[in-house]
């Protein structure tokens, strides 16, 4: 980023003139009569040429071990197109097409043996960013406890299709790390999804945090498919009442961010030292069950959703 300080100059019947550098001119192609967008920030003012423009992006990437990651790079950074040259092999195409089905708004619109070309159908301006969070942490909410349910009634249809539905979880985390990215480039964007710069980081970390909500979720779902039916009530209901507290944990953490509510983030932050006694208590517990390897992992798991809570419910505090 180059500064240059520039001297307000007055030129008479009130009017105040802004003299521009040459070399910006030349660089960005900058005419007499163009017009400009000036935006008024939290930390000045903010002026772009042709701000009535949009941006289109295209990226042309090879197949490697790591198109994927590569895919998702250009999907976060807001590309809105990319172009993939092969030649393509078939376990090649299927993890190109898995991960395109983790990134919203991305779609195949051209496909050949050597080439696949993808579109954004989903500008990300469309979507207000809060909604969007509230709708990854309902999801991956949901995928909490329908996987503690599947292990108490040893529902393993439940158990696969909480496993299914990490996908939707890790597609709003994406969209959302996209939507701040260009909000960071743009302040229309900025302006449509309703965040600021100050908020995006915040933002960026919770989204972060109920993503992993999703992955111990799924986690726990994974371990039901290895687990025999369990017998012991009592132990169940403990760990039902764990998985409880945790879960309402998550919640107020999320309400305490989204409010910015300092007193219920801080009932959250007070649980703290009762939700770890609990989570040792019941790992003493398992160690005399029959199942106490994949109980151990179950356990884990929940701690670690409440975990990202504690995590959520520290970002509250905010000046």
């Amino acid at each position: 980023m180059t500064m240059e300080i520039r001297k307000l100059q007055y030129s008479g019947k009130g009017t105040f003139v802004l003299s521009l550098p040459k070399k910006w001119l030349e660089k960005y192609g900058i005419e007499k009569g163009d017009k400009f967008g000036i935006v008024e920030m939290e930390n000045g003012l903010y002026i772009t040429p042709r701000f009535n423009e949009t941006h289109d992006r295209t990226a042309t990437i090879g197949v490697t071990d790591y198109v994927s990651k590569e895919l998702i790079a250009r999907y976060t950074y807001g590309y809105n197109h990319v172009i993939i040259k092969g030649p393509i092999s078939s376990s090649e195409r299927t993890v190109i097409k898995d991960t395109i089905g983790e990134l919203l708004g991305y779609d195949i619109i051209e496909e050949s043996e050597d080439k696949i070309v993808i579109t954004d159908l989903l500008n990300p301006a469309q979507l207000n960013t809060f909604k969007t969070l509230r709708r990854e942490f309902f999801l991956a909410s949901l995928m909490h406890s329908d996987a503690v349910s599947a292990m108490v009634n040893h529902d393993i249809e439940l158990a696969r299709d909480v496993i299914r539905r990490d996908s939707e979880v890790n597609k709003l985390y994406f969209f959302t790390v996209r939507q701040l990215r260009t909000a960071l480039q743009d302040t229309r964007v900025a302006d449509s999804i309703g965040v600021n710069s100050l908020e995006s980081m915040d933002i960026r970390v919770v989204s972060k945090a109920i993503e992993e909500i999703g992955d111990h979720a799924a986690a726990i779902a994974k371990v039901v498919l290895q687990l025999a039916p369990l017998d012991d009530g009592a132990l169940i209901g403990r760990i039902q009442d764990f998985s409880t507290l945790a879960e309402e944990i998550t919640k107020n953490a999320l309400r305490a961010f989204l409010e910015t509510d300092k007193e219920c983030g801080g009932c959250v932050l007070r649980k703290k030292d009762e939700f770890y006694a609990i989570k040792d208590r019941l790992d003493e517990h398992v160690l005399s069950s029959a199942h106490a390897i994949h109980l151990r992992n179950v356990l884990e798991n929940i701690k670690g959703i409440g975990e990202k809570g504690i995590e959520v419910a520290q970002l509250a505090y905010k000046p």
